[in-house]
């Protein structure tokens, strides 16, 4: 399991501070945050750099059943890395990181069949 530590030691440059509006990371999600981090980090450590610092992580977040991803300043290529963890993350189970769906349900979520079912019962014997 990662913390907000885990990343900011792993991305420095990303992570100078912690982000303004704040960060989360479901734990099926952690392995994709940490790809889509990586490709961010790797592309502010290729600037000069004065430019750097200008380019950081502003939010990390669930919402709609995906990861959203927000920076102060970003280019096309990150916009792209974004995009494309946010769109891979609606079809990972945000509980364990397997095959998933998006789930409608009153709260939105992104889950495998196993974990769906998990929540489905507890739903029926609990009623939440």
């Amino acid at each position: 399991m990662s913390t907000f530590d885990d990343f900011q030691k792993l991305y420095p440059n990303l992570f100078r501070e912690y982000p303004r509006s704040g960060f989360s990371a479901p734990t099926g999600w952690i392995p994709l945050l940490h790809s889509l981090c990586c490709v961010l980090e790797y592309a502010i450590g290729r600037m000069p750099e004065e430019e750097r610092a200008g380019f950081q992580c502003a939010q990390s977040k669930e919402k709609f059943a995906g990861v959203r991803f927000y920076m102060t300043k970003q280019t096309d290529y990150m916009s792209g890395a974004i995009a494309m963890a946010e769109y891979m993350s609606e079809r990972i189970c945000e509980i364990c990181g397997q095959p998933g769906e998006c789930r409608k349900d009153g709260w939105w979520s992104t889950l495998c069949d196993k974990h769906h079912e998990e929540r489905e019962k507890k739903r029926n014997t609990t009623g939440k």
